[in-house]
């Protein structure tokens, strides 16, 4: 059976305005009736980036709740096509703008939970998703609560790899990704690089926006690497200083282009390690806020 009579297309899923890699489909398997996530991308010769992705994507493939199971992948002259497992659910910053506010800092505590052993999953395997944001992460409400599910794995690294095969990874985006994603220095990264993401998750809930966003790339990507965590009025102090020990980083003074990399290196490094080392311990930090009250 050739591939295009495998699947009926239903509808596209997610803002596809906003999509720069490929389209993601609601399809049915024409054999057992069952509802997959079919994602589709051009192989452009003069732009094989998202090609790339996809291929990296269909290989990250999981037996487990809440992390994406790669169904089929096809190749043709002119598109590659990724079948995967469909899940319900609605992305976490439209899940987040239905709580009240009264229901929030509970809600990032059960979130943070829900990740866990995800996340507990990945190191296990060895796996850094390197791309945690709203988008990737869908809720799927049941009853009084609720799964989680982290979704695209197109920039995920394997920390088993040699350094020489994480260095054929992609460009990162700006706004989530830690620095040592930023500059390039993937041998450094572990899963505190998805810790990182996190806070600056949260920190964008509450806040409505990204921190340290500028329309200039250059400067966006200067402010990313040379300022902390800024603190906001609808983030309280104490848990600002969580998510600051989250995505803490080194700030520098100089380019670090203009830096040799061995320095470079060693300063990443020394802010890695100055992150919570495990979801869990940021889930404690969290629970002691809850307890004295100091919630927004």
């Amino acid at each position: 059976m050739e591939f295009s009579e495998k699947y009926r297309l239903e509808k596209r899923l997610g803002t596809q305005s906003k999509r720069k890699f490929g389209e993601i489909f609601l399809a049915i398997d024409n054999r057992s009736q069952e509802k997959v996530a079919l994602k589709a991308v051009k192989t452009n010769l003069e732009d094989l980036t998202n090609a790339e992705r996809l291929k990296a994507e269909a290989s990250f493939t999981f037996d487990f709740d809440g992390l994406p199971k790669t169904l089929e992948f096809e190749e043709t002259e002119s598109n590659l096509f990724l079948v995967r497992k469909y899940v319900e659910g609605i992305p976490l910053d439209q899940y987040w703008g239905t709580l009240k506010r009264r229901h929030r800092s509970s809600f990032v505590i059960q979130l943070l939970e829900n990740l866990l052993p995800i996340f507990e999953h990945l190191k296990q395997h060895e796996v850094v998703h390197c791309d945690i944001k709203p988008s990737n992460i869908l809720i799927a409400k049941t009853g009084d609560s609720f799964k989680v599910h982290l979704l695209d794995f197109g920039l995920s690294i394997r920390t088993s790899e040699n350094d020489e095969n994480r260095k054929r990874k992609l460009l990162f985006p700006l706004g989530y990704a830690a620095p040592e994603l930023l500059l390039n220095h993937l041998e450094l990264v572990d899963q505190r690089a998805d810790i990182f993401a996190l806070g600056v998750l949260i920190w964008r809930l509450y806040a409505g926006n990204l921190p340290l966003v500028h329309p200039n790339p250059s400067v966006f990507t200067n402010l990313q690497l040379t300022h902390p965590l800024p603190e906001h009025s609808e983030i309280s102090k104490k848990m600002y200083i969580i998510l600051k020990g989250m995505a803490h980083k080194h700030q520098f003074k100089l380019p670090p282009n203009q830096m040799d990399r061995q320095e470079v290196q060693e300063l990443l490094a020394s802010a890695i390690n100055e992150r919570y080392d495990s979801l869990d311990e940021v889930i404690q930090a969290f629970k002691g806020i809850d307890k004295k009250r100091f919630w927004k």
